[in-house]
Order: C-alpha cells, then sequence, then structure tokens
C-alpha cells in the first residue's frame, strides 16, 4: 500500500484528472449506477471535474467508452487518484483512514503544500478535521475553496453528506405536480441569463434548476417557492449534480436561517436587515446618518443580498467565496461583506441622492469587483471586521420585541376599529328608527287632526238635529203626517248613537297614539344619550392613540440615554471603584430629559447595581 502512494504522489494533476474522467465514464455506463444529468462545461474558474461529488458542469456530450469487463457499482476504481481516495473515505467514513495518512499527501520536505493535498487531507478526515482543525478550516475556507473540489467541500460544510437525501424520495418528489410550477418555469430565464449553463432555454442547466425548485415546493410547502432561491441554487448546480444540489439546498434552508428568509412573511429578512443598520451605525456612522438623511433604508438595496447570497449584485468568483464562507460560518458572512461593499463604497455614496445610491448599489456594484486585487481587498476589508455576535443578536430581539409591540398596537387599533364601525353601524339603525318614528309621530298627529276636526263637525249636526227635533215636536198638532216626522228623527237619532260610538274609539285611538309618542320621544332620548357616548369614545380613542404615540417616543429617548450611559459606565468601570461608578451613573441620569427622569432612574439603578455585582451586560 506504501508503495501504491507513493506512485500516486508523482501523478500530475493532468493524469489524475484524466483517471477520474474515465472512471466516471465507466460508472455511467454500468446499469447498476443511477444515472445522473450531465452538464455543459463553464467558463468560469470555478468549475470542476465531471464526478458525481465533485463535478459543478460535466461535458455535454462525450464519446462512449470502449467495451469493458463488468464495472463496481460505487467509484471503488478511483482509488488509485488522490481524488479517488477522498471520494471512497467519504463514502465509507467508517473504513480504515491508516492507509490515507498525512504522509499520503504530504509534499516533499522544504517545498510549501500543495492546495489539493491539504484539502486532500482535511476532506478525507473530514470528522477529524472539524474535531481538531478548526482554526485551520477556517483559515483555509477564507481563502477559497478549490473550484475542483468546492462541491464535495459544500456538502461536507452543510452536512448533506451526513444527512442525505435518498435518490428514490428526490426521484418521487418529481414525478409530483407542484402549484408553483408555473411561477419557477416562468422565472427561470432570470436566473443567471448570461450564464452559459443556464441561458438557453429547455436547456440542461433551466430543466436541472427547475427540478430542483420544483422538489423542494413539494418538500417543504410551508415555504413553498420564493424568487430569489433559483440564485442559490443555480450555485448549487454549478458545482454538483441535482440530487446532491437538492440535498444541500434542504441543508441550508433548515440550518442556516434561509428557510426563515424565505417564508411568504419574510420575517427574518426584516431581523436581517435591522441587524444589518445596527451594524451601518456601529461601523460606518457618517454612512449611516447619510442613509437617513436621504430617506434611503437597507430594504431598498440589501434585499437581494440576503436573499440571493449576492448572486444577482457581484462576480461568480467573488459569490462562490462567499458561499464557502457562508456554509461556515452562516450568516456573519454576509454580514460582514455586506459591511466591506458599503465601506468600499463609502466615499461615492456620501456624494450621491437616493437615485444614484440605488444605481451604484443595484446596477454598477460588479463591475467594481471584476479585478483579482479588488476582490481580495473585499474580502480582507470583511475579515477585518470586528462584529460582535452578542450585539447582533441582541439587535434582533430587539426587532423582534418592537415587531411584537407593533403587532399588540395594530391588534387593539384593530380592535376599537371595528368596535367604532359596530357603533357606527348602530347609529345608522338607530338614525333609521327615530326617521320612522318621526314619519309615525306626523302622520299620528295628522289623523287626531282630522279626528277632531270629525268630532266637532258631529257636535254640531247634533246640536242643529235637537233643535230641529224640537221645533218638531212644537209643530206637532200642526202637521199632516206627525208619526213619519218621528220615525224620521228616531233614524236620525239611531245614526247619531252610531256617531257617537266611532268618536269613542276615535278617543281610544288617539289616546294609542299619544302613548306610542310618548315611546318615540323616549328612545330618540336614548339615541342621543348613546351618540354622546360614541362621541367620548372617539376622543378618548383619539387621545389614546396621541399617547401611545408619545409612550413610543420617550422609550426610544430612554434607550439612547441608557445605552449612551451604558457605555459611560463601561468606561468608567475600567478605571474607577464601584461606588464612583454608581455615583456617575445616577448624576448621568439625573442630567437626562426631566420628562423621562421617572422612568429612567429606576432602570439607572438596576444597571449601577449590576456593575457593581460585576454584570458584564450592564
Amino acid at each position: 500500500m506504501a508503495e501504491e502512494v507513493s506512485s500516486v504522489e508523482k501523478i500530475s494533476e493532468e493524469e489524475l484528472l484524466a483517471k477520474l474522467e474515465e472512471q466516471n465514464r465507466l460508472l455511467q455506463q454500468d446499469s447498476k449506477v443511477p444515472n445522473l444529468p450531465q452538464r455543459v462545461p463553464s467558463t468560469s474558474s470555478s468549475t470542476s471535474i465531471s464526478t458525481s461529488d465533485f463535478s459543478p458542469l460535466a461535458h455535454h456530450q462525450q464519446p462512449p467508452p470502449q467495451q469493458q469487463g463488468p464495472q463496481p457499482n460505487r467509484p471503488v476504481a478511483a482509488a488509485t487518484s488522490v481524488l479517488g481516495s477522498i471520494i471512497s473515505a467519504v463514502l465509507h467514513p467508517d473504513a480504515d483512514k491508516t492507509s490515507q495518512g498525512s504522509a499520503s499527501l504530504a509534499s516533499t520536505p522544504g517545498e510549501p503544500p500543495d492546495i489539493y493535498q491539504v484539502w486532500g487531507e482535511l476532506l478525507s478526515s473530514w470528522e477529524d478535521t472539524q474535531k481538531r482543525k478548526g482554526k485551520q478550516l477556517q483559515r483555509l475556507v477564507r481563502g477559497g475553496i478549490p473550484g475542483k473540489l468546492r462541491g464535495l467541500a459544500w456538502q461536507l460544510l452543510s452536512g448533506a453528506k451526513n444527512h442525505l437525501i435518498l435518490p428514490n424520495s428526490y426521484l418521487q418528489l418529481l414525478e409530483r405536480d407542484s402549484p408553483c410550477e408555473k411561477q419557477i418555469r416562468r422565472d427561470l430565464a432570470r436566473t443567471f441569463p448570461d450564464h452559459d449553463f443556464f441561458k438557453e432555454k429547455d436547456s440542461l442547466g433551466q430543466e436541472a434548476l427547475f427540478n430542483v425548485m420544483k422538489a423542494y415546493s413539494l418538500h417543504d410547502r410551508e415555504v413553498g417557492y420564493c424568487q430569489g432561491s433559483p440564485f442559490i441554487v443555480g450555485l448549487l448546480l454549478m458545482q454538483m449534480p441535482e440530487e446532491d444540489a437538492f440535498g444541500v439546498l434542504v441543508r441550508i434552508m433548515q440550518e442556516y436561517r434561509l428557510r426563515e428568509l424565505f417564508k411568504p412573511s419574510m420575517s427574518e429578512l426584516g431581523v436581517c436587515l435591522h441587524q444589518l443598520d445596527s451594524l451601518l451605525q456601529e461601523h460606518l456612522t457618517e454612512l449611516y446618518g447619510h442613509f437617513q438623511a436621504q430617506g434611503f433604508h437597507s430594504t431598498m438595496y440589501a434585499s437581494s443580498w440576503f436573499l440571493t447570497l449576492f448572486s444577482s449584485a457581484l462576480p461568480l468568483e467573488i459569490v462562490f467565496r462567499i458561499m464557502d464562507w457562508f456554509l461556515l460560518e452562516g450568516m456573519e458572512a454576509v454580514f460582514r461583506i455586506s459591511i466591506a461593499l458599503l465601506q468600499g463604497a463609502r466615499d461615492d455614496l456620501l456624494n450621491l441622492d437616493m437615485e444614484g445610491m440605488v444605481k451604484l448599489l443595484q446596477n454598477t456594484l460588479k463591475s467594481r469587483y471584476e479585478l483579482e486585487e479588488d476582490q481580495e481587498a473585499l474580502f480582507m476589508r470583511a475579515f477585518d471586521l470586528k462584529v460582535n455576535s452578542k450585539k447582533l443578536k441582541k439587535a434582533g430581539k430587539d426587532f423582534q420585541i418592537q415587531r411584537e409591540r407593533e403587532t399588540e398596537e395594530s391588534v387593539e387599533n384593530r380592535r376599537l376599529r371595528n368596535e367604532n364601525q359596530i357603533l357606527l353601524h348602530r347609529i345608522g339603525i338607530l338614525e333609521e328608527e327615530t326617521q320612522t318614528l318621526a314619519q309615525r309621530l306626523i302622520e299620528g298627529q295628522v289623523t287626531r287632526a282630522n279626528e277632531a276636526e270629525e268630532v266637532f263637525t258631529l257636535r254640531r249636526e247634533m246640536v242643529a238635529v235637537r233643535k230641529q227635533l224640537e221645533i218638531l215636536t212644537e209643530s206637532r198638532s200642526s202637521t199632516p203626517n206627525p208619526e213619519a216626522d218621528v220615525e224620521r228623527l228616531r233614524q236620525r237619532v239611531a245614526q247619531l248613537e252610531v256617531d257617537s260610538q266611532e268618536l269613542t274609539h276615535l278617543r281610544r285611538r288617539e289616546a294609542d297614539m299619544a302613548s306610542a309618542l310618548a315611546s318615540s320621544q323616549a328612545r330618540i332620548a336614548e339615541l342621543a344619550s348613546q351618540t354622546v357616548e360614541l362621541c367620548r369614545l372617539q376622543r378618548r380613542e383619539a387621545e389614546l392613540a396621541a399617547e401611545v404615540s408619545a409612550l413610543h417616543e420617550d422609550v426610544d429617548i430612554l434607550r439612547e440615554q441608557l445605552s449612551e450611559r451604558s457605555r459611560q459606565l463601561d468606561n468608567l468601570e475600567l478605571g474607577s471603584s464601584p461606588a464612583a461608578v454608581r455615583s456617575a451613573a445616577i448624576g448621568s441620569i439625573g442630567n437626562g430629559r426631566a420628562g423621562s427622569l421617572s422612568a429612567a432612574s429606576p432602570l439607572a439603578e438596576v444597571c449601577v447595581n449590576g456593575v457593581e455585582d460585576g454584570d458584564a451586560d450592564c
């Protein structure tokens, strides 16, 4: 075995790549090995060789191999090469690695180690690398992973190799229909439109991109599909087959905060932008003030940075290195690169208005980093940047608390608005009832007037009839037919009795109308009282809104004062006794705004007590 390893050291890199290409073709001819998609070579400097674990872009068409004997169903035949040994070590992590010790990849004494040899050692013993060589791994990743090893390195860094997605499950997802297919198809042409692998319609690259996005939209229905994620998948497909790209995508969505970024609510994006604003205020105070004065918010330029990991803003060479760094250190790498980009463009941004700043950060930023020395300068600024992870977490928590408070206030305002709408609806109903009652009252008064007129007419007729009866009685003796006159008088009296009964009925109806009128007046009085109460509630709602706004302003002022006092206390703590720190803290808080004294003093007492007890947060 030692002789075989010695012979491997003498093989040139071109011979290793040729052998690995040959083994890949043999594997593809083997019926026991699942067919993996082939890719078109990319002109990018970060493309790699054609193996299922390393290859970013294999040749689109290859000549058929010569007829040979039966081939193994895994790339065991590639064990004669250094990269083949790495593949074997990854696929069989429990195998004996004593024969692949550091001596097998070490350089000749006195010569600098080859980068592929160093990475070969790290990848072949990945578990040991993670446990014992964290600093060395960080230094190498920040320097950039070799393009030919990047695909496998990304799978190991993300943990996808240890959480394999079964190929059958991926294929089963592709057989199902996704509700997002139409939207995914529409965005394919917008993803890396200038890259050879993706620019042709219905090309291998676009089909692979569609398959991975469709499979993930079915795998995680809560996230589904979100614009921006195809850029990340495109980066993965440039380095590995689509099955492996799907596995890495699942891992970075779950473990690197990207899943929260791509949810329909995009709540995590707001947290990230708030954290970026806090870093900008800390490291580029003047630029932060300029942004605030121009009304230029981070959502106008940095949203795509987080959603695409700079794929749409920077050259691919930089984006690959950012992905290397991101898979090792997480979202902090994105924050560092963002601040480094703003540092590089600081002088230009300070002299531009909002429109000019948008154009610079969205359109012309890529042209600033086409040269290698500019790219290295960008990464050096990012590496040298001091980022306090505790402050970042605190800024994220503060944003979440503020958002929860705003949500509660919006819920309360929504409740008040609903109650107000209900009261307005009730007022409308009462006004309609009032109008109905008023109409009924007018009709009743008209009816009473008509009835009174009829009663007066009947009384006058009765008086006239009585007088006529008396005249008839006096002239009875002289009347030729007195019986007929008596009969007419009796009929007239009977008619008068009927009219009297009707008059009684009308009087009863008049009494009922008077009662209804009294009830209507009481109802109108009740409506007037409710209207007054509604006006009072509306005035109270306006007063509460004003008080809430004033309280927000006071809380913001108190936070700024406490933050300033905390920094003063930290400085005093370094050179003064706890008693002096306590005295200075109370004195400085006493100089705060008069309106905030009652709220700030207890907080200052707590902070001072924390300083005396050695509380690092205070």
